[in-house]
């Protein structure tokens, strides 16, 4: 966590140094940035996906349901990054753009666990 926050500093403060001079220089730091920060922390994902795997083996929850939820959390990460950087770059239209198709990315993959939801509570009404 501690190189992450060294970093984040450092890509600011020569953003905001490059911005001065030139401000297309600003934005690419700041892109290269974020890209480098994300990448690094894709090497945690794993860590994370190997907990999860192990309490699903503990609880009788479904795989297909445990890549449901980490496709979600996918989704939802890299739609975020990518609403940031466009609006750390000035277009907030398309920041929101990309925060609309991520949720709807969301919702259609949720899909099944919804459909399975519905049908759980129609048997126990039934």
């Amino acid at each position: 966590m501690l190189v992450i926050g060294i970093m984040g500093i450092v890509v600011v403060l020569m953003a905001i140094q490059f911005k001065s001079i030139k401000p297309e220089y600003g934005i690419m730091i700041s892109v290269v940035g974020c890209t480098f920060i994300f990448l690094y922390s894709l090497v945690r994902v794993n860590e994370i996906v190997e907990m999860v795997e192990r309490l699903a083996g503990i609880t009788s929850i479904s795989r297909e349901y445990i890549k449901i939820i980490l496709k979600i959390t996918g989704v939802t990460f890299i739609s975020e990054i990518a609403s940031d950087i466009a609006k750390d770059c000035g277009y907030q239209a398309v920041a929101n753009q990309v925060q609309i198709f991520g949720k709807l990315s969301v919702l259609v993959i949720s899909f099944p666990v919804f459909t399975e939801l519905i049908s759980s509570i129609g048997k126990l009404l039934s």
